[in-house]
């Protein structure tokens, strides 16, 4: 019980993080693409984070086709690989503010 309420506590503030990135889209142009930057690091942090408590959880039957975590997973992984990491977005984000070094 304890893991899954810390899985839902860490996710809960990427709701207002998404919300307000998709409120920069609209109303704050030269703020948007800073904040999608941010709001993707963090969401991967969590993301895998979720992926692989949620596997605990189910005692790693989260690897079978029974309950269908291995899927989401493979994507979290794939996803960090492709679009790249918190780390390579956070630096990315760094240089659109004219922070990268």
């Amino acid at each position: 019980k304890h893991m899954c309420a810390e899985m839902a506590a860490s996710l809960e503030p990427c709701r207002s993080l998404v919300w307000y990135a998709g409120h920069a889209l609209d109303h704050l142009p030269e703020e948007a693409s800073v904040m999608a930057c941010h709001a993707k690091a963090h969401l991967s942090e969590v993301g895998t984070f979720v992926a692989r408590t949620a596997t605990e959880v189910h005692g790693g039957m989260g690897f079978t086709d029974l309950v269908g975590l291995h899927y989401w997973f493979k994507r979290i992984g794939f996803n960090r690989q492709v679009l790249g990491g918190p780390q390579a977005v956070r630096a990315e984000a760094a240089a659109l503010q004219g922070l990268a070094a």
